[in-house]
């Protein structure tokens, strides 16, 4: 029997199909960070090709540009009169060539250019940096009324520094004669493509974009995500990063375990703990109308929508409407108890503040749902199931939820 189950495995490989693609030869730019500058140092200040003047201000970032395992020295000069020109020493030489100077134009914040990076069939790495020059206010001293206002912004003021980080690599495949674009977004340390563990994107519709929404991104989770393109189920089997090539293969119906949770499907049941360690099933609320709402504390757009599930929460639980948070402070899951422990602190912490009434679920007790089930990739998700356990949206936020639950409730 085990020969058997071998030799049909071993045949359905030989036949699946494969499509083929290139990777594009230039990156794409990805996540940026934001620091502040101060002073530069003397030894900075010796890096440049000539003195600057008595009445320009030098300025450096906080912490070192830093690409890839690599960083770079720079600096901004900024003039009396408002000119200023970024100094990065490409080469890694430890002094600022004459050609190693990107003037802002006037009027505009940043420039772009790139660094070398041998990586495959890379040779450069892209960068936008772009500076800002806003004041804070100081804060009240003691005694003080109010704040005190910023002071006035000066042709020489710089005051942090954006920049991105990291990139991503794009490509495209033949898939049935039509063309889908690919994305894999590499972690900041990571130099190769890695789909079992790196977020990774598939267009199965063929509309130019990337729709996390629709299952057409997915979180590494140390396994390659199968995707549903049309008819087909497909995953990455290979990245040749010294040729470009991109290789698609066919996957069985089985290997595809991402509930989509679209509307009319039965939401499957599944075990949860609160914040306090109450043990509640999702059909416990059956004959409810249930938000499973997915955020986590990092997450800006998940804490404005929680404010506005206040006056909802507030106007329709008297009618049957619930709403379960899912707690995803480390997306990526797989934590150690003490690991688990923090998250639900934190969170709670987080929710005691805020004063949202509503059930809140671990991190622990429903990692498993939103990586394995629901595949969340987008934070918030919120589903919003009826009464009968079946889908109804899976993105009832603002309006659109509020318009639903006047719909589905009695």
């Amino acid at each position: 029997m085990k020969l058997l189950l071998f030799l049909l495995a071993l045949a359905a490989s030989l036949t699946a199909a494969e499509f083929r693609g290139k990777l594009d030869p230039k990156v794409e730019m990805g996540t940026r960070s934001l620091g502040p500058v101060a002073a530069a140092s003397p030894a900075i200040i010796a890096a440049l090709p000539s003195a600057p003047g008595p009445d320009d201000k030098v300025w450096a970032p906080s912490r070192p540009i830093s690409i890839k395992g690599k960083t770079y020295l720079s600096a901004i000069v900024a003039t009396p009169t408002g000119e200023k020109t970024l100094w990065l020493d490409r080469d890694s030489d430890g002094k600022f060539g004459a050609n190693e100077r990107w003037p802002f134009a006037v009027g505009q914040k940043g420039v772009s250019l790139d660094v070398p990076w041998e990586n495959g069939i890379y040779r450069i790495f892209p960068l936008r940096i772009e500076y800002n020059d806003k004041l804070s206010p100081r804060p009240p001293r003691p005694g003080e009324a109010a704040a005190a206002p910023p002071p006035p912004v000066l042709p020489t003021t710089v005051t942090s520094l954006l920049y991105n980080f990291n990139i991503h690599f794009t490509g495209s495949v033949d898939v049935d004669g039509k063309a889908m674009r690919v994305m894999f977004a590499p972690k900041p340390a990571d130099i190769a493509i890695d789909p079992a563990n790196q977020r990774i994107s598939m267009d199965a519709n063929f509309n130019g974009e990337f729709e996390a929404a629709l299952g057409e991104t997915e979180n590494g989770s140390g396994k390659v995500a199968v995707f549903r393109v049309g008819a087909r189920y497909l995953a990455f089997k290979s990245i040749d990063m010294k040729t470009g090539d991109i290789v698609i293969e066919e996957r069985p119906a089985a290997d595809y375990t991402r509930f989509d949770a679209l509307p009319g499907q039965v939401m499957p049941d599944f075990a949860f703990v609160d914040f306090d360690g109450g043990k509640h099933q999702l059909s416990d609320y059956k004959g409810k109308v249930v938000l499973l709402d997915f955020w986590g504390t990092w997450c800006g757009p998940c804490i404005e929508e929680m404010k506005h599930l206040d006056p909802l929460y507030e106007k329709y639980h008297p009618r049957g409407f619930e709403v379960i948070s899912m707690n995803m402070e480390k997306t990526a899951g797989r934590l150690t108890s003490e690991g688990y422990a923090a998250a639900t602190a934190k969170a709670k912490a987080f929710i005691a503040k805020a004063g949202h009434k509503w059930l809140q679920a671990t991190q622990e007790s429903i990692e498993r749902v939103a990586v394995d089930v629901i595949h969340v990739n987008l934070y918030p998700t919120c589903i919003l199931i009826g009464a009968d356990g079946k889908i109804i949206s899976r993105d009832a936020r603002g309006t659109t939820l509020a318009a639903l639950l006047e719909k589905h409730l009695p």
